[in-house]
């Protein structure tokens, strides 16, 4: 038998786990269409306005003789842990029985891949992850490319 107090626990912890989990179906879906709209938004840009924008690049290699240029982005969230149990009483003796769920550390990343010309300007781009953006919103809004 549970108490009222697990009960909104338990019902706030599934609200938080729906979240997370549709949070990061979106973003392994193709991040409905955001994540591919700031790719593409750097078709055509140089790569001195991308790296003015987004900062230097982790990593650059050269592979058939084309260039590309690596930004990765890793982000890490703590899981609402939850914890219930019930207690069964025999006699003057008492019996609790308790369950840890969730909790743990969520690792999130996402890596945009620019591939450049021989003039440095982006000729054809990629990204990939579980943590790229849905939503032009909190760290993500400066990742679309900025038209003076």
């Amino acid at each position: 038998m549970r108490s009222l107090r697990q009960e909104n626990i338990m019902k706030h912890s599934n609200i938080i786990l729906l979240s997370l989990s549709l949070f990061t179906i979106a973003s392994c879906s193709g991040g409905f269409g955001t994540m591919d709209r700031v790719m593409s938004s750097w078709h055509g840009a140089s790569l001195d306005e991308a790296i003015m924008q987004w900062g230097p690049p982790n990593q650059e290699q050269t592979i058939a003789g084309k260039k590309y240029y690596r930004w990765f982005y890793t982000k890490s969230a703590p899981m609402p842990m939850n914890t219930y149990g019930t207690a069964n009483q025999f006699g003057n003796t008492t019996f609790v029985q308790m369950q840890t769920t969730g909790g743990g550390l969520m690792v999130g990343n996402c890596t945009r891949t620019l591939q450049v010309d021989d003039k440095n300007i982006i000729s054809a781009t990629h990204w990939e992850g579980n943590n790229c953006p849905f939503a032009d919103v909190l760290e993500y809004s400066n990742w679309e490319r900025r038209k003076n």
